[in-house]
């Protein structure tokens, strides 16, 4: 196949040395995103296409709701493995138009409010056991590690997906190569322990299709695998995608619930609040969505024609990254916006995005993360963090702010 060039940047004033997985933009990047918030978007250039970075609220929604020039399927091909997250599998966060929505139609049904309330009530009971087992093993925990990283394996993958503890640790796995293969080089083929937790996962996905069809369990995925819009059903192309990238994308909430956990706990006053007045803690795990959410990218977009941004030219075939994290510190919108605020009350906070492709699981979200912190707070009003001067040390893929501890201590 022959490669067609990258555009070229038509403004090298607008280009910023940045480099997002190194340590020192990880440490650095809440103040380096506050930064975009204010700015025009600008350029990166590193190895592959170059990146236009959007960062303020009124620019990133615009890229949220403009499908025509910025769309969410991406090129394929040397250059642009850094944006393949589900490595091969297309899932609906890379669709647009009908394709999207279609998709869309029939998910949701997954997600109605019976089955919405039966998944709080088994998320409520995975996290008193997470608490019992803190509890035992106390009084020192690790408020990510034990806490925040266990609501994806014990309140969503366990209560949602119905899997044992060796088809969890499958999952785990996928997870952890996932920075791995988002960071490889134009060109490289995928390590081998990329392609190996790949594939376990990709079985797993066949094998839980081929369950559920058979009628063997009655949980979150059989709904998916028996949707139907008016006799229209995922093909089994479609079915697998789902089911995948729904693997890839789940992990969203323990990365915010660490996120939450750190800044709750970094701020005792508004913590002695919301241990008197647990009615405020709804509101606070909104400000911690705006403040502290799980990353500063969310899926990329290309653009699809010559436009421009915010007074920043893009070039058809540029990589598009809006930051929800940016957007949600732009003081035009968020006065103050660092500063974290129980009582701001924020609204059209965009940590789930907006538009068409607005997180269908965000309830499930914001429910697991409102649950965990209720429970942890009515269970150790007296928790705190083991060193009172934490330095937070950021991981994950490109685009993650993935807490990697949390030491605390429960009295």
């Amino acid at each position: 196949m022959v490669s067609t060039p990258f555009p070229e940047v038509p403004d090298a004033s607008k280009i910023v040395d940045l480099d997002f997985a190194s340590a020192a933009f990880r440490k650095n990047a809440h103040k380096l995103v506050a930064e975009w918030a204010q700015n025009p978007p600008f350029y990166v250039v590193k190895a592959g296409p170059a990146q236009v970075i959007v960062g303020r609220y009124a620019e990133v929604n615009e890229v949220f709701l403009d499908a025509q020039r910025f769309a969410s399927q991406l090129p394929k091909g040397s250059g642009y493995e850094q944006y393949d997250k589900f490595i091969g599998t297309q899932f609906m966060t890379q669709m647009d138009g009908e394709q999207h929505a279609r998709l869309r139609r029939l998910l949701l049904p997954a997600f109605s409010s019976r089955r919405m309330q039966q998944l709080e009530s088994d998320i409520s009971q995975a996290i008193e056991k997470m608490l019992d087992d803190i509890e035992r093993t106390g009084p020192a925990f690790d408020g990510v590690e034990q806490y925040g990283a266990k609501l994806v394996v014990a309140a969503l993958v366990a209560t949602m997906m119905g899997l044992d503890e060796e088809r969890r640790q499958i999952l785990l796995d996928y997870q952890e190569i996932l920075p791995i293969a988002t960071a490889i080089k134009p060109g490289e083929p995928y390590p081998p322990e990329v392609q190996v937790a790949t594939k376990r996962a990709s079985d797993l996905a066949d094998q839980v299709i081929a369950e559920r069809r058979a009628g063997l369990r009655s949980d979150f995925l059989a709904d998916l695998v028996n949707a139907r819009d008016r006799g229209d059903k995922l093909s089994d192309e479609e079915l697998f995608g789902m089911i995948f990238g729904l693997f890839g994308a789940i992990a969203a909430t323990s990365r915010s619930a660490g996120g939450a956990l750190y800044t709750i706990y970094t701020h005792q006053q508004a913590l002695d609040q919301m241990i008197a007045d647990a009615t405020l803690i709804p509101d606070a795990i909104e400000e911690c969505l705006r403040i502290a959410s799980n990353g500063y990218f969310t899926f990329a977009r290309v653009a699809t024609q010559d436009t421009e941004i915010g007074g920043t030219a893009i070039r058809k075939g540029m990589i598009v990254r809006p930051s929800p994290l940016a957007a949600n510190y732009d003081p035009k919108v968020f006065p103050d916006p660092l500063r974290f605020d129980i009582h701001r009350k924020p609204r059209r906070i965009m940590s789930f995005a907006v538009g068409p492709h607005h997180c269908v699981g965000n309830i499930l979200g914001r429910t697991t993360i409102t649950i965990a912190i209720r429970r942890l707070l009515a269970r150790f009003p007296k928790a705190h963090l083991a060193n009172p001067n934490f330095e937070p040390t950021y991981i994950g893929s490109v685009g993650e702010l993935r807490l990697q501890c949390l030491p605390m201590r429960i009295q």
